[in-house]
C-alpha cells in the first residue's frame, strides 16, 4: 500500500521546520544584558528574575521583598531583617550575564514581547474612566 502525502502538507512542513531554525539562531544571537555595564538594584528581567547590585546577581524575588511569615528576600533567601546595604548599582560578573542572558532565551523573549503588546498601556483603563452623567 502507497501512502500519498499531498504537497500543501510537505511545503507547510517545511516552512515550520525551516522558521524553527531561523528562529532559534535568531534567539542565539540576542541579549538583554551585556557584560562590563552597570545594572541598578531590582533591573528586572522578564524570565529571569530581578537584579540584586549588592550581590551581583539576578535573584527570583526583587530585593528586599517582604512576606508575611517569610520575611524579607536578599541574596537569595528569606531573613527575618531587611538588607541594608545600600548598593544603588553593579556590575554583574560576566558568567552572571551569559547566565541571565541563556535564561532570557529559554523563557522565549518572542512570547514575552507578545504578551506585552497585549497589554492595555493607559494604566487602569476604562476603571477609572468616567461614565455618562458623572
Amino acid at each position: 500500500m502507497e501512502i500519498i502525502i499531498p504537497i500543501a502538507f510537505v511545503v507547510i512542513l517545511v516552512i515550520a521546520v525551516s522558521s524553527n531554525i531561523l528562529r532559534r539562531r535568531k534567539l542565539a544571537t540576542m541579549t538583554v544584558v551585556s557584560p562590563g555595564v552597570e545594572y541598578p538594584n531590582n533591573h528586572h528581567v522578564m524570565g529571569v528574575g530581578y537584579y540584586h547590585a549588592a550581590a551581583q546577581r539576578w535573584l527570583s524575588h526583587p530585593w528586599n521583598e517582604y512576606r508575611e511569615n517569610r520575611g524579607y528576600y536578599w541574596d537569595g533567601a528569606w531573613h527575618a531583617t531587611p538588607d541594608q546595604r545600600m548598593v544603588l548599582k553593579s556590575t554583574p560578573s560576566a558568567s552572571e550575564v551569559d547566565r541571565v542572558n541563556q535564561e532570557w532565551r529559554n523563557a522565549d523573549p518572542d512570547r514575552a514581547q507578545r504578551f506585552w503588546n497585549t497589554v492595555e498601556q493607559q494604566g487602569f483603563g476604562t476603571a477609572i474612566r468616567r461614565s455618562e452623567g458623572s
